[in-house]
């Protein structure tokens, strides 16, 4: 598989995050520049762009730690939450806040292939990490897809969690998957 150029998120990236985030999601689930630099300084090593040859981001994940005691809690999804008050340094589950790709570039695979290998990089960088948790639209199929593929199965559902942005179902998907020991 051919690397791609994945690297920590800069302060001086966050325009190009944000035209990111205004072609990837609705705008009424869009995340505050605020929100994101917050993300990007509290836990530096979980906010990844997929930069092109020319240092541009055209792709991001942005992640954190979670505890892993077994319970779901629907606010910790919620948008805007501030990762202070859930990431954890020592969590053992990854949870994918946000990932997206520039709109030139969907539908060609490469979304796919900078979402497994950022996952790849997070767990081989913190090796106390079990396992990875996400969420995502009902509706969103091809990114349902990507997470399929990469091994995350659907382990509850959020009535409703969607409504303002739902044309026919509304929920949200939590899916999840466990590391094994291989790094």
């Amino acid at each position: 598989m051919h690397n791609l150029n994945i690297r920590c998120a800069r302060a001086d990236d966050i325009e190009r995050i944000m035209d990111l985030e205004d072609g990837g999601f609705h705008q009424r689930i869009q995340e505050d520049k605020s929100v994101m630099l917050e993300r990007m300084y509290h836990f530096p090593a979980g906010f990844l762009v997929l930069a092109n040859d020319s240092d541009m981001a055209t792709g991001y994940l942005c992640s954190e730690l979670w505890d892993n005691d077994g319970t779901l809690h629907e606010a910790a999804f919620a948008l805007g939450h501030d990762i202070k008050d859930t990431h954890r340094a020592d969590g053992s589950q990854l949870y994918i806040s946000s990932m997206t790709v520039a709109r030139e570039y969907r539908g060609s695979g490469l979304g796919k292939k900078f979402f497994q290998q950022s996952v790849h990089m997070l767990r081989t960088q913190l090796t106390h990490v079990r396992g990875s948790i996400l969420l995502l639209s009902a509706e969103w199929t091809g990114a349902h897809k990507i997470y399929q593929d990469s091994g995350y199965t659907e382990i509850a559902r959020l009535k409703d969690f969607f409504a303002s942005i739902a044309t026919h179902d509304a929920d949200a998907i939590i899916m999840q998957t466990q590391f094994g020991e291989e790094r």
